[in-house]
């Protein structure tokens, strides 16, 4: 599932890939009120196939408000319910700036890099789901 960046719309970009049964969703621009409930809706489809964990790459994410830390905690929430691992990969000012004002940044699975996330996930969900 990707969708491409429109001016128009205002939704941030977002791009899924597989990395051998653990999903990693790419999100590209702003996450504020006008865009959490598209992206939380299209990274929900991602759960609902059941990847063997699951990573959100926020690290081109250029605005984070609260509406992008209330997505997060909807995700961890609906990944711990289906039993996913989870992963957050913040290493961007907009991000992590947000996450420690608001004290989420010790509450989340937070990673440097996908590859760290990715193996650290893979590591906690056994062999991959197909």
């Amino acid at each position: 599932m990707e969708h491409e960046f429109d001016e128009a719309s205002d939704q941030p970009a977002l791009r899924t890939t597989d990395h051998d049964g653990i999903a990693v969703v790419e999100l590209a621009g702003e996450l504020d009120m006008k865009t959490a409930k598209t992206s939380l809706a299209d990274v929900l489809l991602v759960l609902d196939q059941r990847p063997g964990g699951i990573v959100l790459d926020l690290h081109a994410v250029t605005f984070f408000g609260s509406a992008g830390i209330s997505l997060l905690v909807s995700v961890q929430q609906a990944a711990g319910q289906q039993g996913i691992p989870f992963g957050i990969v913040a290493v961007h000012k907009a991000v992590t700036r947000s996450l420690t004002m608001s004290g989420m940044g010790s509450r989340l699975p937070l990673f440097p890099t996908v590859s760290d996330a990715v193996i650290t996930l893979r590591a906690s969900s056994g062999p991959p789901r197909r």
